[in-house]
């Protein structure tokens, strides 16, 4: 501590600034601290700027604070510039909180600079700055910086007039970051777009936990869908670091399994040596009392009792090796049953990924069924819409057969008053001639409002006339548009199938060719197995061999009591018959040494090739799970295409319902 402030006061006096009290007592109080988070905090102050300078010297070289809070300091982008310049080499701050700064342009490259060369840093926040504003070229670098860090686990960008391009920008490059796992969005101006390409991001990037977007006009679907991709990278996670762990339980296992068999070996080749050398005393002494076989009878019955006495050693040493035999056998078994156990756990994984996939399609067809289900409702909508046409028509049948119903009786009405006026003229022949001017006006107003209402009903007509020809019209239209529409809903739909049906073939030839290299190394292996088997026996066989060469050789030492002469020779050509014999046993336990060695690098081969099919295999489903959610959002977007046609339907319904209630609201105050 004593140091850092030294370190400090040091650069006061090289850079000629005056040392500050709030940063002094900053460093003083990490001394007085015992946990091992050390904090340095100047939020809400204000420092001159000069400081910043010798604060980014200081942090270059230090060792102590964990932790950077510089929240709502009003700071200028060279105060900035010049404080992470000294970041950048710090190894030792894991948290950087520069709230409230409004940080932009050059503040923005300088945080790129500390993202690319700064592999310390874990939690960045950084809200209520001006980031992403107008979508300057800064931001770019700091997405740059970003996708090239491998340390930031949690990122804080909250209101920092993030565009959509801006989060098209992110998206792109969390598809290269495998750090992040928390990124906070809110209140930014992401949109439907930014949001879909972060839906991208969530169905590829495995290593994101969560991804807060409130306040973006990011639309429910997408932020539900988001919110289920996360999910499913948090089960994944889950479900790697269990295999991970139990696969290095295995490793370990296999591992005290090879140092087990390892140190066997070496104890028999141990015990070989030992025996070696008991072999070559032997027939030092053997030697020895041949020497003193040649001077008395008694030497050489001492020497014949040490030599049956060193054969007897012999069988139990030829005992306990077939005894370590029979355990290296034991042990080959296990191992068998071990790999018929990972055979076993790879058909079974086989079996349920087989199982997903066929849930998969019929999750596919149900989708299918329910777009059929929909283009059906339509087509009804359709006959529907017909129907209430030929109502239409019915009705307007009708009301011309009202109009010449009206034209008949008005014509009658005509008629009556001629004969009237013809009765009255003969009647009153001279109150006519006085009211003959008031008779010829009421005719005249008469006929003219007969024409008046005959010209009006002729237009009402015409105008009923031109709007069932309208009607007609945008009915056949719409029955054009909905059958091409189906056609190629239809024909997409079509195509669609095939290719998943033949992804989905083609997916299962390659697992079966793969099952059936894995059955091929299986029988290759057991073949191998076999030979080794053939091996042992005949092994067995040559120790067998080998006792009854040994019951030979005490014959033949009997033999050599009985003649002095033959008995030097033949114990000579049984010392060197025994030697050769001893040899060849060796290097046929070599042999067996080498094949188990070649059995075991098979079986680390064959690990390596499950753990190979295992991941080959899960990216398969990660590529089959991309695939479904670019089929979901077809058929979402096929949804809203069909609600949208469905309210244009329901408008003209509301304009047809409309014009005719006012036609039949005039024909009735025209009666």
């Amino acid at each position: 501590m004593d140091q850092l402030i030294t370190l400090y006061h040091e650069c006061c006096t090289t850079y000629h600034v005056e040392p500050n009290e709030t940063v002094v007592g900053e460093i003083e109080k990490a001394s007085h601290g015992d946990h091992q988070t050390k904090t340095f905090n100047l939020s809400s102050l204000s420092i001159p700027e000069a400081q910043y300078t010798v604060l980014g010297k200081i942090f270059s070289r230090d060792f102590l604070f964990t932790s950077i809070h510089l929240n709502d300091c009003n700071l200028s982008n060279e105060a900035l510039q010049a404080f992470l310049h000294g970041l950048v080499a710090n190894t030792t701050c894991k948290t950087l909180e520069l709230k409230g700064n409004r940080i932009h342009g050059a503040g923005t490259e300088a945080l790129a600079q500390v993202l690319r060369r700064n592999q310390t840093l874990q939690n960045l926040r950084l809200e209520w700055n001006q980031i992403g504003a107008m979508d300057s070229p800064a931001f770019s670098s700091f997405c740059d910086a970003l996708s090239m860090n491998k340390s930031l686990i949690e990122l804080d960008l909250r209101n920092n007039d993030i565009s959509h391009v801006g989060g098209s920008e992110l998206a792109a490059v969390l598809k290269r970051n495998v750090t992040l796992r928390i990124l906070d969005l809110r209140w930014n101006n992401i949109g439907p777009v930014g949001g879909r390409a972060l839906l991208a991001v969530c169905q590829s990037n495995s290593t994101l936990n969560e991804i807060q977007l409130t306040g973006n006009n990011v639309p429910d679907d997408i932020m539900e869908n988001i919110n289920n991709a996360l999910a499913k990278n948090t089960e994944k996670r889950q479900v790697h670091f269990g295999h991970s762990k139990n696969m290095a339980v295995i490793a370990r296992q296999l591992q005290n399994v090879h140092t087990e068999k390892d140190r066997q070996i070496t104890s028999v080749l141990q015990r070989v040596s030992i025996q070696e050398q008991a072999m070559l005393k032997a027939n030092r002494s053997l030697a020895d009392k041949v020497k003193k076989l040649q001077d008395t009878l008694n030497d050489r019955k001492l020497a014949f009792n040490a030599v049956s006495a060193k054969n007897a050693l012999l069988e139990a040493d030829i005992t306990v090796a077939t005894q370590q035999y029979n355990d290296a056998q034991h042990d080959i078994k296990k191992l068998k049953i071990e790999k018929d156990q990972l055979l076993h756990q790879t058909r079974r994984d086989y079996q349920q990924e087989k199982d997903g996939l066929f849930n998969i399609q019929e999750k596919l067809q149900r989708d299918l069924n329910e777009s059929l289900e929909t283009q059906r409702r339509l087509s009804e909508k359709v006959h529907d819409l017909e129907r209430k046409n030929e109502t239409l028509q019915t009705t307007v049948h009708e009301l011309r057969e009202a109009i010449t119903v009206n034209d008949r009786d008005h014509h009658l009405k005509i008629a009556s008053l001629d004969d009237e006026n013809q009765r009255l003229k003969l009647k009153h022949k001279e109150d006519l001639k006085d009211h003959e001017l008031m008779s010829t006006r009421e005719s005249q107003r008469l006929k003219e409002s007969y024409e008046t209402r005959e010209q009006s009903l002729k237009e009402q007509v015409t105008k009923l006339e031109n709007f069932r020809t309208a009607l007609e019209r945008e009915v056949n239209s719409l029955k054009s548009t909905i059958s091409t529409q189906k056609l190629n809903y239809e024909e997409n739909f079509q195509q669609e199938k095939l290719r998943l049906k033949n992804e989905e073939e083609k997916k299962q030839h390659e697992l079966q060719d793969r099952i059936s290299s894995l059955t091929t190394t299986r029988e290759d292996l057991e073949s191998r197995y076999g030979q080794q088997l053939l091996c042992n026996r005949e092994f067995q066989q040559k120790i067998n061999f080998q006792l009854v060469e040994i019951e030979t050789l005490k014959r033949q030492i009997e033999s050599v009591q009985t003649s002095n002469l033959s008995k030097d020779t033949e114990i000579l050509e049984s010392r060197e018959k025994l030697k050769t014999d001893f040899e060849k046993r060796l290097r046929l336990i070599q042999k067996d040494i080498d094949t188990n060695t070649e059995l075991k690098d098979r079986i680390k081969q064959l690990e390596n090739d499950l753990k190979d099919q295992r991941f080959n295999d899960r990216n398969t489903i990660r590529e089959l799970e991309t695939r479904l959610a670019d089929i979901q959002t077809k058929l979402n977007q096929r949804e809203q295409e069909v609600s949208r046609l469905r309210h244009d339907e329901e408008r003209r319904l509301h304009f047809l319902r409309t014009a005719m209630l006012d036609y039949i609201g005039r024909g009735t105050k025209a009666n």
